[in-house]
């Protein structure tokens, strides 16, 4: 049973994350954080917590299908570079992440237009607290199939569980250019 939570969920605490969300979601709290289709030139910023494994992956892969797009942390320090596995899972889908470097959300320069993907509900109090609630915020797990507001920071997860957060990663952002 441990190996599957891993594997599947990170942790324990994934695990209740990820249930006690989807549970929220199915009541309908993350409704006005779901699925929004982004204006043609509405640039993308993808924001998680480190700026090093989710958002830095979003960020290239959305360029990568023609979409203007940034990243930054909501509790990150500046200048370091993605998480090792991150830039081992972006190159093995043709993408690279090799030139990264964390941005602070404090020090990002938002435009008015931006449209931002936050990678868990945790991050929406985060974010208004710290740069404001005059932004358009969505959730990318709500571009998921099924949808999910919650996509857990793999950072200190297995690596079989770094793959499946990279992929959910990769499926939001797809979906979110279509």
């Amino acid at each position: 049973m441990s190996r599957f939570v891993y594997e599947y969920f990170g942790s324990k605490n994934g695990l209740l994350r990820f249930v006690g969300h989807w549970v929220l979601a199915t009541l309908g709290a993350y409704r006005r954080y779901s699925a929004e289709k982004p204006a043609e030139n509405q640039r993308l910023v993808f924001i998680c917590s480190g700026n090093i494994c989710r958002s830095p992956l979003a960020e290239v892969y959305a360029k990568s299908l023609g979409r203007e797009a940034r990243s930054c942390g909501l509790d990150c320090t500046e200048g370091h570079p993605a998480d090792p596995r991150a830039r081992k899972f972006a190159a093995s889908r043709g993408l690279n992440l090799d030139e990264h470097e964390t941005v602070n959300a404090k020090n990002f320069e938002f435009y008015e237009n931006d449209l931002i993907v936050l990678m868990e509900p945790a991050h929406i109090d985060s974010f208004n607290r710290k740069i404001g609630p005059q932004h358009a915020l969505v959730l990318a797990g709500s571009y998921c199939s099924p949808p999910n507001p919650y996509i857990h920071d793999p950072f200190n997860c297995s690596d079989e569980f770094f793959v499946r957060c990279e992929q959910k990663v990769m499926e939001a952002v797809g979906k979110l250019c279509e």
